[in-house]
């Protein structure tokens, strides 16, 4: 009699332990329509694709969403809450977004309390992009926008500071900064 309680007490054991049978399951990923993140394809993306090398390097087709004389701009919706948008212009120069939840790339490293040490270093010509990253915590900017002329990235606090810095594409200097910083 013993040895049967004792075997179902490790019986009972085992099943609370394992969860009546059920495995671990993970919190669903995104899923990612196509070849890329909205991350990785902004940089797979060059200013002077075509829209079918585009549709190419997404892994599927653009919607159109709007067109004038001098310009067409199509989305590809990436994932339900991201996307790319790219504006084809008039003369092969196109300007490429894009849209994202920014508490996805929200990163505690990013300090935001020297932004007079930032503007005057943008003043003096000094600012890159990897002395912007080394000035706010030793974190990496996200690239949400470029074009012929510059490209936009954005450093994002897990406080929800965020300052976005716009860099030439021919000094690679800093030309403007805007966003929101605790005082």
């Amino acid at each position: 009699m013993k040895k049967i309680l004792a075997g179902l007490l490790v019986l009972t054991m085992v099943v609370v332990l394992a969860g009546c049978g059920k495995k671990n399951v993970k919190p669903e990923e995104e899923k990612i329509k196509g070849n890329c993140t909205v991350f990785e394809c902004i940089k797979n993306i060059e200013v002077t694709d075509s829209l079918e090398t585009v549709n190419e390097k997404m892994g599927f087709d653009g919607k159109k969403k709007e067109s004038k004389d001098s310009y067409t701009i199509y989305v590809w919706e990436v994932t339900k809450d991201s996307s790319i948008k790219v504006q084809f212009n008039e003369g092969g120069k196109s300007n490429i977004t894009i849209e994202f939840d920014k508490e996805k790339i929200a990163n505690n490293k990013v300090d935001l309390t020297n932004y007079e040490d930032i503007q005057n270093a943008i003043k003096k010509g000094e600012m890159t992009v990897s002395k912007f990253n080394e000035m706010v915590g030793n974190v990496e900017g996200t690239l949400v926008e470029k074009s012929a002329y510059s490209k936009k990235y954005l450093w994002y606090s897990a406080s929800n500071n965020y300052l976005y810095g716009t860099f030439s594409t021919t000094t690679n200097k800093c030309t403007f900064i805007t966003g929101r910083r605790a005082q």
